[in-house]
């Protein structure tokens, strides 16, 4: 039975610079260069085994993008940092409804990023701070039936706060919280508007949190947990179906075996890991062609596995 072909192939080639120049003992300019070129063929050919019309077709694009930034370490341990950088890219995830119609313009970012981090406690402690703005242009968002809409702007604005400590030697604890305000801005299309809306698949909360115990034996030993919350996110542009927040939790143990015991490696470590321990069903992800199906979440999963250095 013949059936209807989508092909679709992206050619990227780049050329990047980076470079950090010290400027003082504790200040520092980072910045870097990228000059690319992408290149997109697609062909489509329908059930009768014929090529659709305007197929196939060719497109090139050549961005330019970089970053710049700095590092301040204002005292020992604690560094101000900060970045400004720009992107572009095609919209892959959609790329199989890219027709020689639609508008082929790469989706291009800018984001700034500020933030400090903090050492302290003889270094057996640590926190930092973060805040972000990213501002996307021409994003291309699924309007169903097998087409695309194009979102004039998307903006991200988020903070993070992280840290972790060890009070004693063998007890490590940390933990990370980001809230993400993400909304669609200049999303005008034939029949209504979603400027405003959130974009699919984007929670607001996202908290992760973990424990661990190293036993000091001549083959060390680790134990830990970890937990996993994500808040509420919606599976279309429309705003009209939420998947509901969840929470997971693993847990772990490993064990590293010196070279005593394989005399040919120079580490190796064994690890059990049970993902989802308390089997909880929930929604991982949606499509937004498919508002009404959400992809599920592992379930309760064991993992064995082993690491070998050399």
């Amino acid at each position: 039975m013949t059936t209807q072909q989508q092909t679709a192939r992206i050619d990227n080639e780049a050329l990047s610079f980076e470079d950090r120049l010290k400027l003082t003992r504790t200040f520092a300019l980072i910045g870097g260069l990228r000059v690319e070129h992408i290149g997109l063929d697609r062909n489509s050919i329908d059930v009768n085994g014929l090529e659709k019309a305007n197929f196939p077709f060719t497109k090139d694009w050549a961005p330019v993008t970089g970053r710049i930034g700095y590092t301040w370490e204002a005292v020992p341990g604690l560094t101000f940092f900060s970045q400004y950088a720009t992107g572009a890219d095609v919209s892959a995830n959609n790329i199989f409804l890219l027709g020689p119609a639609q508008n082929l313009d790469l989706t291009t970012a800018r984001s700034y990023e500020t933030g400090v981090k903090h050492l302290l406690w003889d270094n057996r402690a640590e926190w930092s701070f973060s805040a972000y703005d990213i501002l996307r242009k021409n994003v291309y968002a699924a309007a169903g039936g097998q087409t695309l809409n194009i979102a004039g702007r998307q903006e991200s604005k988020g903070i993070e706060l992280a840290g972790s400590i060890r009070p004693i030697g063998p007890l490590r604890l940390w933990g990370n919280i980001v809230y993400v305000d993400a909304r669609y801005a200049d999303f005008d299309f034939a029949g209504g508007s979603f400027s405003g809306n959130t974009p699919p698949n984007v929670p607001r909360i996202v908290v992760n949190g973990g424990a661990s115990w190293r036993f000091f034996t001549p083959w060390p030993v680790e134990i830990g947990i970890t937990g996993r919350h994500v808040g509420d996110r919606y599976n279309s542009d429309a705003n009209t179906v939420t998947m509901n927040a969840y929470t997971v939790g693993d847990l772990y143990a490993f064990v590293d075996i010196p070279r005593t015991g394989f005399a040919t490696v120079d580490h190796a470590r064994l690890t059990l890991r049970i993902r989802n321990f308390t089997d909880k069903r929930y929604a991982i992800w949606g499509d937004p062609f498919y508002p009404d199906q959400i992809l599920l979440g592992s379930p309760r999963t064991c993992e064995i596995s082993a690491a070998f250095k050399w």
